[in-house]
């Protein structure tokens, strides 16, 4: 990191809270360099990363906001401007305007989860599962329309300040070019005091429940619990987009740092929920 960049880095919080999400905190993880999957070197500038999975209660405030239920959200940004974005930004990526569709009254049934009423998976504080990647990018876009309407932004150039992490991202920030897993090396390999997964426990976890296993800088849930989108695709083909982390259904190597596995942008899973980046400012 350059003296110039050192000094950015001092000036920007560690962490805040997004109140569109119930206060979701984003912790500032500083940029470098390390060589991707062991092979590659990259760089990675500055990022926010949320400090937990999207949760099923802060997933359910996009789902009533498309319904109109959210007056407060709903006088930041009005819906019919939402609804115009929303169908532009859809149309600008393969596949997601099909899936959408044109007709807005649809969208909260479209881009719900499938298990909000399975007791197992849908407390509040238990990361929202069983959505697909298009879910996960519109809940994105949704909290970069709502901050430029906030903060009288220009909606054009805040598109892209909340949106997944990419593959080299989420590599860096769990690993730090040199973990083997998410949390300190010190304390092992995987655990059940460290992270959910193998079916320990049989469906996903409170976020907050494994403290021990989380990585230095605090984030939590980066191994274990649900898999999440990543940003980028997963091959050349260009058909399926990555997933990182593992799940609580997954084996203990799907926990380390570097495993790498995919799906189609449509697709959802009772293992797979979401970790949403903000772009540094």
């Amino acid at each position: 990191m350059s003296e110039e960049e050192s000094k950015l880095f001092t000036e920007l919080p560690k962490s805040f809270h997004n109140l569109y999400e119930y206060d979701a905190e984003y912790i500032l993880i500083p940029g470098g360099r390390y060589k991707y999957q062991g092979k590659t070197e990259k760089e990675v500038p500055n990022v926010y990363f949320a400090k937990y999975p999207v949760t099923n209660k802060r997933h359910h405030r996009f789902i009533r906001y498309l319904e109109g239920k959210e007056r407060k959200l709903l006088k930041i940004l009005l819906k019919d401007e939402f609804d115009k974005r929303m169908t532009e930004f859809a149309s600008g990526i393969k596949g997601f305007g099909n899936y959408l569709g044109d007709k807005p009254n649809m969208w909260p049934k479209k881009l719900r989860s499938r298990y909000e009423t399975d007791k197992r998976f849908n407390g509040e504080d238990q990361p929202v599962v069983r959505v697909s990647w298009f879910d996960a990018i519109a809940y994105c876009y949704w909290l970069s329309l709502l901050e430029a309407a906030g903060k009288n932004l220009s909606f054009d150039k805040a598109a892209g300040l909340y949106r997944l992490p990419s593959e080299i991202e989420w590599e860096w920030v769990a690993g730090g070019g040199e973990r083997e897993y998410p949390w300190a090396s010190e304390k092992g390999p995987p655990s059940q005091k460290l992270a959910s997964y193998g079916w320990n426990v049989k469906a996903t976890t409170l976020v907050g429940r494994y403290p021990d296993g989380a990585t230095p800088e605090g984030l939590m849930n980066m191994a274990g619990n649900v898999e999440e989108w990543m940003e980028n695709f997963y091959d050349k083909d260009k058909n399926a987009r990555s997933l990182r982390g593992g799940s609580w259904s997954g084996l203990a190597d799907y926990l380390r740092c570097s495993y790498r596995d995919g799906g189609d942008p449509d697709g959802r899973h009772y293992s797979v929920g979401f970790r949403v980046v903000r772009s540094q400012p």
